[in-house]
């Protein structure tokens, strides 16, 4: 958002921010109207889409002879991920509790399938890391995500309120050491943007906004550090945020046409071509 734009206003409803004003882009371009309308297309519900495909316990379960290109999202339990996921796919197919560490298998998700039709793209709720999460996983995850052929990125969920934690950096150390391709999301945006849930439906201040690009800025040398000094390739140069339960109208939630632009940008699915197919993106 311009320096210019927060001087002239002093409030601003929900519908009416766009991805530049609640996210950072410095290495991508961001998302047109046209873009996001089309991501928003692709991921509206119908009988084939989301639909579940399969859930692993171990890496040497999952299926090898699927095609679709797959995204991961990771997070410390207790982080919003499943919460995110539903959003994300507009139905309440992921299980979601207060008591972290409940998701323990690897469960993908078919997106943008049709009658007949394979899906667009896979999302892949991956278990929970940190406090509550199952030790073993850790070396079952980085499995999968160094060996998988089909993964064209993972999504990694930061707290935007606690910001970095240190299993969070050793995640993301492991990601450049093996050159695995990943971008963050911030979530629970709504807390930084407002000082309570109802603030944030009413509407959000310049220095609410202005407190959520701070917490960006802060992310950017952690997530991309000194080439010089890092073990191999930061995240994708681009910095997303959402709140999964903030509705902005009965069918938008904060954040989520821009994520959902990313998946597909990563899965190298072009709008502009009705869902035809291209190099990867960026980072994927």
């Amino acid at each position: 958002m311009s320096s210019t734009r927060l001087k002239t206003r002093n409030k601003y409803n929900l519908e009416e921010l766009t991805p530049t004003d609640l996210c950072s882009y410095w290495d991508t371009i961001p998302p047109t109207a046209a873009q996001l309308a089309f991501a928003d297309n692709l991921f509206i519900p119908s009988r084939h889409s989301p639909i579940k495909l399969w859930s692993a316990a171990k890496f040497r379960t999952t299926p090898i002879s699927s095609i679709e290109p797959e995204v991961a999202f990771l997070g410390r339990s207790n982080v919003g991920k499943s919460s995110l996921l539903n959003a994300l796919m507009g139905q309440k197919i992921c299980w979601t509790s207060s008591k972290p560490g409940k998701t323990r298998e690897m469960n993908a998700f078919g997106i943008g399938g049709t009658k007949g039709g394979e899906s667009k793209v896979v999302l892949l709720d991956m278990p929970g890391y940190g406090k509550a999460s199952r030790s073993e996983w850790g070396m079952e995850i980085m499995k999968y995500l160094q060996g998988r052929r089909q993964l064209r990125r993972a999504f990694i969920l930061i707290d935007s309120e606690h910001g970095i934690k240190q299993n969070d950096e050793d995640i993301l150390s492991l990601f450049r050491r093996y050159a695995i391709p990943h971008q963050i999301i911030m979530s629970k945006a709504d807390k930084i943007l407002a000082r309570n849930k109802k603030l944030a439906k009413t509407g959000v201040s310049a220095a609410g906004l202005q407190r959520l690009q701070t917490k960006i800025q802060e992310l950017k040398p952690i997530v991309q550090p000194d080439p010089s000094v890092s073990e191999g390739p930061g995240a994708l140069g681009e910095i997303l945020t959402c709140s999964a339960d903030t509705p902005i109208s009965y069918d938008r939630v904060l954040g989520m046409d821009a994520i959902r632009w990313a998946v597909l940008s990563a899965a190298g699915i072009d709008g502009s071509l009705e869902g035809g197919y291209l190099a990867p993106a960026i980072g994927a």
